[in-house]
């Protein structure tokens, strides 16, 4: 006979529980074991795996079971024969169940994330209304409608693997420096700034090592420090990539050296990545020109700062929304997480360009 105990054990709920709780009980612990949302070909990945196929055998199996109408979770046993009386013995009863009051229902998970939908409106509304009060290029808002439904659709696929994170963070990454660098030094500062922000979601929403993260954070340091003096019209662009790359290769061999005059015995030291993201930033600083950054800085006006700050919410707003989907997902399916989702920040952004006009 089936262990339907062990079943209810497997899926954290109660013997007896409802339908519908052992559905939500199994849809959160889906989200939580499933195997690409940890490293490739790693030990925990390993154990993911094997916990998810005991997660879902237990669900099958309990499901097919209680929907049975022959099926009874507990096997009746006929009571022994009589016994003649010779002392009272006290008859053991079972412990009644606890009372329930109906007025007071179980509590559970919040249904509705209201907290993250109501911050990912206001950042979305933020965002409509700076990109209306912005002199953006016309074609940016044939584009909104696109990036606001597909980033919703991506965040009703919650995170069941890692692939809707990365994909959102990199656009929102990418849409969040166009902005900034368009306000900071015009088209050619949008480009650069945009790739820039395109690679660095794409870093944030994957597993990337630690070494991965210093490479990325110095080449887009180098890029933005260039593309900002190129579009300013202050300084050297291709002198600050040139200047950047050979400040990366000096600190790296001077953090090398370091690590070993301080025997530091770890491949790849503190001092040669230290070295090397240091190098890179201050290298492409110095390749710009004399005062080509500070100049650039110093020309940075009221619009900047706005685009800024629209970045900013552009961020929150897509790390809000991916929150909330993945909440939504255990209580309802992706169709509708997606139309909550797409209704609230469309909203957002709509109240954000009206309020701009």
């Amino acid at each position: 006979m089936d262990d339907i105990d062990r079943y209810y054990q497997l899926l954290n709920v109660k013997p007896g529980a409802s339908l519908e709780e052992i559905k939500q009980a199994y849809r959160t612990l889906a989200l939580l074991w499933h195997p690409d949302r940890y490293p490739a070909d790693s030990h925990i990945q390993y154990q993911a795996t094997e916990k998810f196929k005991e997660i879902n055998y237990a669900y099958d199996r309990l499901m097919t079971l209680l929907r049975d109408p022959n099926f009874s979770p507990y096997p009746v046993i006929s009571p022994p024969p009589p016994t003649p009386p010779v002392t009272a013995t006290p008859i053991q009863r079972p412990p009644r169940p606890p009372k329930v009051n109906p007025s007071e229902p179980e509590t559970s998970d919040e249904l509705i994330p209201w907290g993250w939908l109501t911050g990912a409106f206001f950042s979305y509304t933020l965002v409509g209304w700076i990109l209306g009060y912005l002199d953006i290029y016309p074609g940016t808002w044939l584009l909104v409608p696109l990036v606001w439904v597909g980033l919703s659709l991506e965040a009703s696929y919650g995170s069941q693997t890692q692939y809707p994170w990365l994909i959102s963070l990199m656009i929102a990454g990418g849409i969040a420096g166009a902005i900034a660098g368009s306000q900071a030094g015009g088209l050619i500062t949008a480009i650069a700034w945009a790739i820039a922000g395109t690679a660095l979601g794409s870093i944030i929403g994957s597993d990337s090592n630690s070494r991965t993260i210093i490479w990325g954070f110095s080449f887009t340091g180098i890029l933005a420090i260039a593309g900002w003096v190129a579009g300013a019209e202050t300084g050297n662009g291709l002198g600050s990539l040139i200047g950047g790359i050979i400040g990366s290769s000096t600190g790296w061999i001077i953090g090398i050296i370091s690590d070993a005059m301080f025997q530091v015995k770890k491949r790849g030291g503190v001092g040669s990545w230290f070295g090397f993201q240091l190098g890179a930033w201050l290298g492409a600083w110095s390749g710009a020109g004399s005062g080509a950054v500070r100049e650039a800085i110093a020309n940075t006006g009221l619009d900047a700062i706005v685009g800024a700050w629209g970045a900013i919410a552009i961020i929150f707003g897509v790390v809000a929304q991916m929150v909330a989907g993945e909440k939504l997902l255990v209580s309802f399916n992706k169709f509708y997480t997606a139309l909550i989702l797409v209704s609230i920040s469309g909203l957002g952004l709509t109240l954000g360009k009206l309020l701009s006009n």
